[in-house]
C-alpha cells in the first residue's frame, strides 16, 4: 500500500509541474501577441503586413492579423482557465491523499500499541 502511494504522489508531482509549465508556455504566447499588437498599432493603415507561416511570409491585412492575435490570446487564456481547473483538481487529490496516508499511518500505530500492549 506505500509503494503504491508512494507511486501516486510522485506521478501526481510529475502532473502538477506539466501543467504549470504548460501555463508558463502560455502566458509566454499571451505576452508575445500582446507585444506583437502593440507594435503593430503604430503601423499606418494600409501599409503591407506579413505573418510567419512556419518557412513562408504571408501577405495579410493589417486587420487580419490583429484578429489572429486576439485568437491566439483568447484560446491561450481559456486553456490557462482550464489548465487551472485540472491544476485545482490534482492538488485536491493531493490533499485527499495525505490525508489518507495521515489516517493509515495513526491506524498503523495503534495496531501496533494494541499488539504491544496485549504482549505486556
Amino acid at each position: 500500500a506505500f509503494h503504491e502511494l508512494q507511486i501516486k504522489v510522485i506521478d501526481t508531482t510529475q502532473q502538477v509541474k506539466v501543467t504549470e509549465a504548460k501555463i508558463e508556455q502560455l502566458k509566454r504566447t499571451i505576452t508575445h501577441a500582446q507585444l506583437t499588437n502593440q507594435e503593430l498599432s503604430g503601423l499606418p493603415e494600409g501599409i503591407k503586413t506579413y505573418e510567419n507561416l512556419g518557412r513562408i511570409f504571408v501577405a495579410q491585412s493589417l486587420e487580419d492579423i490583429r484578429s489572429a492575435l486576439k485568437e491566439r490570446t483568447n484560446l491561450a487564456n481559456d486553456k490557462i482557465e482550464k489548465l487551472n481547473a485540472a491544476l485545482a483538481y490534482i492538488l485536491d487529490i493531493k490533499l485527499n491523499k495525505n490525508f489518507l496516508e495521515k489516517n493509515l499511518k495513526e491506524s498503523e500505530d495503534n495496531i501496533r500499541e494494541m499488539i504491544q500492549h496485549r504482549r505486556k
